[in-house]
């Protein structure tokens, strides 16, 4: 992931070829580009992309529904995730131990409606989350200041889908009320599938097909068999990823997705990428760009 993306003004000088373009900064191409260059120019100016926001899908954490004992070891194997699905037990499937929080599993259930156990210090709730999939990705847990009120909050990452075309996790950060209940804030589907789709746009410019999202564009880099892809059903597709940046701050992974017209089949063009701000129960994304998508 997260190759170099393609800065692009009013106009861009590509060379003929396949495959990912290397990064080109606009101001540095030649005054006379080569007798071989073509210059290729953007059916209309690149949009300046304003963030976009939306509320989080908040969750108050219950009492759990049962004295349960927790474990006392990650590293236990009876406790694991497989140990957990196999032995009925409550599962210990993550921890930050600088923080003293700690992701737990109640005993296991073949829907996979085993509930979510969170422990912050003296704290515990319960809460509906999906976490697990076939694949076993385990859930990610950080804790520092995600809001900049100079108190931490939980950060809580599950890997909730997967498959073919499918890779989505889903972001929490909690808060700890002072009566000690928790509260999560979950980053909301609809901001990702809904709302950065439309800073979407595509363009066929001499026969090569562009990805473009505000002023950087990427040239999609393979042959698709069958028909040709409709370039009015731009989406997100199933991808979905969050991380926690070396400067501490969030960042959101995910996908710019087209479909062959008729088929609902995702066919990836480029992956995007975008800051995470949260602040008063409400998470913006800004900062977009765009990169080469690496199969």
């Amino acid at each position: 992931m997260r190759k170099g993306f393609l800065p692009v003004l009013l106009a861009l000088a590509l060379l003929p070829g396949c495959g990912a373009p290397a990064p080109v900064e606009a101001e540095a191409l030649p005054d006379e580009p080569p007798a071989e260059a073509e210059t290729i120019f953007l059916p209309e100016p690149p949009r300046r992309l304003k963030p976009i926001s939306a509320p989080a899908v908040v969750t108050e954490g219950r009492e759990p529904a049962e004295n349960y004992e927790l474990p006392p070891s990650m590293a236990d194997p009876r406790y694991n995730a497989e140990g957990w699905i196999r032995g009925g037990v409550v599962g210990f499937l993550g921890e930050t131990p600088e923080a003293d929080a700690a992701f737990y599993a109640a005993p296991y259930q073949a829907n996979a409606e085993s509930s979510a156990l969170i422990r912050w210090g003296d704290s515990l709730a319960e809460f509906d989350w999906d976490f697990l999939t076939p694949r076993s990705i385990l859930p990610r847990m950080e804790c520092f200041d995600v809001d900049g009120d100079w108190e931490d909050e939980l950060v809580v990452i599950c890997y909730i889908g997967s498959g073919t075309g499918v890779s989505v996790e889903e972001l929490h950060i909690l808060e700890k009320n002072p009566d000690g209940a928790l509260t999560a804030y979950t980053f909301p589907e609809s901001l990702w599938q809904e709302e950065l789709p439309k800073l979407f746009d595509t363009a066929e410019l001499g026969g090569r097909t562009f990805a473009i999202l505000g002023h950087e564009l990427v040239e999609f880099g393979y042959e698709l068999d069958g028909p040709e892809l409709d370039l009015g059903t731009a989406s997100s597709g199933l991808i979905a990823k969050f991380s926690q940046e070396d400067w501490g701050g969030l960042q959101f992974w995910g996908a710019f997705c087209l479909s062959p017209p008729d088929s609902a089949a995702p066919c990836y063009m480029a992956e995007t990428s975008a800051q995470i701000l949260y602040e008063n129960g409400v998470f913006t994304l800004q900062d977009f760009h765009l990169y080469s998508y690496d199969q």
